[in-house]
């Protein structure tokens, strides 16, 4: 600064302007230049109501700039008692850590630092700033939302994420969050601010309820900017302004961290529903949404037991404008919805990396006993069989499952073991070991055998079937056989699930085929093009070995086949 009057000057406005505190701050941590919505959030903190939210879509920094407005309203009132509250204590804790960090590392802050030496607090969970007087509630503390608040007393408390995934599983649970959250009102002090941050993770998020039923103002800041058919509520102004300065409805409101491309391959990686909440907060999804499987998503292809074309393509339209539905399936998908043949596919076939079966048993309901049949190829998942059997535990069942098994190929067979506590495996295993087959036999050449294994299922049903499910469909990486397609149940299955709670009477096939997907889980991170390309190249060298081989000529072994070993 030149002179006093500058260094006055600038101190004003740090403290009455938080956008103006949190742009020096960034430059003073050597972040990047704040962001638009980053300022617009910043004006939402300093001037909303006492009562206030800010939904915003994942990554768009909304727990760094509060951290910002906690260190603000500090360096302004020294008198101030703020309570982070995280969805877990560990998470808070690395909160109140980088509020510290900052405090040491920022000139304008450093005052703020506690003394150790007058006694001031300074741990993992809670510190004093220089400045404050003496009170038995530290200036700044941390606690997880399951900890004990209770006795607490704060004239700021914000809420940073406390919702999530694991805890709004269950009606139960998202009742258990709401209590949590009604304890707020009982620490905060007269006149205090409670500030919720979050991303919707559920229909009957806490975010709307706060805002229905207990009076909370939020601003939502979306990843895109809206469409027309995209209805976001409490959304920020500064979208409208976007728009009015030529803005194009569905790019991305910061390309310079997510440009339209990567908000693209977010999309296909979380599935459209998720998307939707987590990026675009629309908690109040519309039936295009709402109804996340949609047979359209999906290739269909007759494979065979044991082989399939190296790589497949999706598309509506073949390159002469030619339509790929497959009118011969009936469809019972909402509108238009309906099927579709692949554009393209390799003349190349090759062997499965594998094969697995997965078996949801008869329940105390109505649902059959029902499997699904699904192998692995080059980031595909080749889905050959889908059905059910009547009967329970029968002889008639086990041995139904264990044909089908060997039919199709499966080697590892996956068991829900809710029910029976494991009881279905121990029947299973026995009748299944008589449709074993030693290598030799016309009809299986190398033999045939099959592992049995458990799987626990968690959480509400629902939603575990569509995180299983909507990804890979939307990325057109799953591939049903005809006779999977014409499956009239598992159509009625797919096509009408919602995230809410008992929204089918039946979804025994589709629990069997979301079970049988989540089994290749470890194998879909992988790109498809890549995995054909590294076949391809796989495939022109052992050609070429062929060649150099039936010459009588040697050739250096394949790069892919070298021993890396102790020598």
């Amino acid at each position: 600064m030149e002179n006093k009057q500058d260094v006055e000057r600038y101190i004003e406005r740090l403290v009455h302007d938080f956008p103006f505190f949190l742009t020096e701050l960034w430059r003073e941590v050597n972040l990047p230049d704040v962001a638009r919505h980053q300022i617009d959030m910043a004006e939402w903190l300093q001037h909303g109501e006492r009562r206030r939210g800010v939904k915003a879509f994942r990554g768009a920094s909304k727990t760094w700039v509060t951290i910002a407005y906690c260190l603000w309203r500090l360096f302004t009132d020294n008198n101030d008692r703020i309570m982070l509250v995280s969805k877990s204590e560990s998470h808070s804790k690395s909160s109140l850590y980088m509020a510290r960090q900052w405090i040491k590392q920022v000139p304008f802050l450093q005052h703020l630092s506690p003394d150790k030496k007058a006694g001031q607090r300074d741990s993992a969970t809670m510190f004093d700033i220089g400045p404050a007087p003496d009170d038995r509630t530290p200036s700044f503390s941390a606690y997880g939302v399951q900890g004990q608040i209770t006795g607490a007393r704060s004239s700021c408390i914000v809420s940073d994420d406390v919702e999530t995934m694991e805890n709004t599983l269950t009606l139960d649970m998202r009742n258990r969050l709401r209590e949590q959250v009604k304890e707020f009102e009982n620490v905060l002090i007269p006149g205090g601010d409670i500030l919720i941050l979050g991303t919707p993770h559920h229909e009957e998020t806490l975010l709307d309820k706060l805002a229905n039923e207990a009076g909370y103002a939020f601003r939502a800041w979306p990843a895109r900017v809206p469409k027309d058919d995209e209805v976001i509520d409490h959304i920020s102004p500064m979208y409208d302004d976007l728009i009015k300065e030529g803005w194009e409805k569905g790019s991305s409101a910061w390309p310079e961290r997510f440009d339209d491309q990567e908000l693209k391959e977010r999309e296909m990686s979380e599935g459209r529903s998720t998307f939707a909440m987590q990026y675009m907060l629309q908690s109040h999804l519309g039936d295009d949404v709402r109804y996340p499987l949609r047979l359209k998503d999906l290739i269909v292809f007759p494979c065979s037991r044991d082989k399939a074309p190296v790589t497949i393509a999706w598309g509506m339209r073949s390159d002469h404008g030619k339509s790929t539905r497959c009118e011969d399936i009936p469809s019972l998908g909402f509108g238009v919805d309906g099927f579709y043949a692949p554009i393209m596919f390799d003349e190349r076939w090759t062997p499965y990396i594998g094969t697995k079966m997965a078996i949801d048993p008869a329940g105390r309901g109505a649902d059959k006993t029902a499997y699904a049949v699904v192998s692995y190829l080059n980031g595909y998942l080749w889905v050959k069989a889908v059905g059910g059997f009547d009967g329970g535990y029968s002889d008639a069942v086990l041995e139904g499952l264990s044909h089908q098994a060997r039919v199709h190929g499966a080697t590892d067979i996956v068991l829900e073991s809710n029910f029976g506590q494991g009881m279905f495996g121990r029947l299973l295993e026995p009748v299944l070991q008589k449709f074993f087959v030693e290598p030799g036999s016309e009809e299986y050449p190398n033999g045939w055998k099959a592992s049995v294994s458990e799987t626990r299922a968690k959480g509400q049903k629902e939603i575990r079937l569509i995180s299983a499910c909507e990804a890979p469909m939307n990325q057109h990486r799953v591939i049903f056989h005809p006779d999977v397609a014409n499956n009239l149940d598992l159509q009625r299955q797919m096509t009408r699930i919602t995230r809410m709670r008992n929204c089918l009477q039946h979804d025994d096939e589709l629990d069997a085929l979301a079970m049988a997907i989540e089994a290749w889980t470890d194998y879909m991170d992988t790109d498809p093009s890549k995995h054909a390309s590294t076949a391809h190249e796989r495939y022109i060298e052992e050609q070429l070995q062929e060649q150099y081989a039936s010459c009588g000529k040697r050739v250096k072994q394949a790069r892919w086949f070298t021993h890396h070993g102790p020598r």
